[in-house]
């Protein structure tokens, strides 16, 4: 498995076609370790193409690093979701958050629908769903902690009520009408770069670079 929150496709990627040749023979049930690979499967084979092409590597991803949780989490997406959120803040660009956010309707629902169905000894269902608003609010809490870490990055000595104040206020810039206004979020990180963790594999830091971009 690879490790949580580093987004190892190159890796997972390589298991899937032996996935699914063991799958196909053993029939009962399946280990508990299998339980991302054969999620990810499904999502090929049924959702994936319902999702924009330009926008289906990271949703992908994102269903990975979800999938990685389901089973300590007792598949509560409440538990799981504003944590692996915080994670992976520092770690990806804000162009990240759009694309899991316009997806995050069907990703669910794929997940509501076939997490019951995984063939594990002890079954799983997703617990406490998390709505696209809600989604939408912790995402833009989070841009407004990411704008305001950036800002004071080279003052690390600043006190703690001005980053406080500093959150409050980019999250009343940026959000509005319970919507996040994505161009200023952009207007606000442009001058600064982000940077590609280093021990990241090469296609890892491909998608991020392209995502960056966008």
């Amino acid at each position: 498995m690879p490790k949580q929150g580093h987004f190892a496709k190159s890796m997972r990627t390589k298991q899937l076609n032996d996935f699914k040749v063991k799958r196909n023979a053993t029939g009962a049930t399946i280990d508990d370790e299998q339980l991302t690979d054969f999620l990810v499967v499904r999502f090929a084979l049924t959702a994936k193409k319902r999702v924009q092409s330009e926008t289906r590597e990271t949703v992908q991803r994102f269903l990975i690093e979800i999938c990685d949780s389901l089973q300590e989490n007792d598949g509560d997406l409440q538990a799981i979701i504003p944590n692996l959120l915080a994670s992976l803040n520092a770690r990806v660009p804000w162009q990240f958050y759009p694309e899991i956010l316009g997806e995050w309707d069907l990703l669910q629902k794929f997940l509501q629908k076939e997490l019951p169905a995984v063939p594990l000894e002890k079954r799983l269902r997703i617990k406490h769903p998390v709505t696209t608003q809600e989604m939408e609010t912790l995402i833009a809490k989070l841009l407004a902690k990411k704008i305001t870490a950036i800002t004071f990055i080279n003052q690390p000595g600043v006190d703690q009520n001005k980053k406080d104040q500093m959150v409050t206020m980019m999250l009343t810039t940026t959000y509005r009408d319970q919507r996040i206004e994505w161009e200023k979020v952009r207007l606000l990180l442009a001058p600064f770069k982000f940077e590609i963790a280093p021990e990241l594999d090469e296609e890892t830091k491909d998608w991020l670079k392209k995502l960056a971009e966008k």
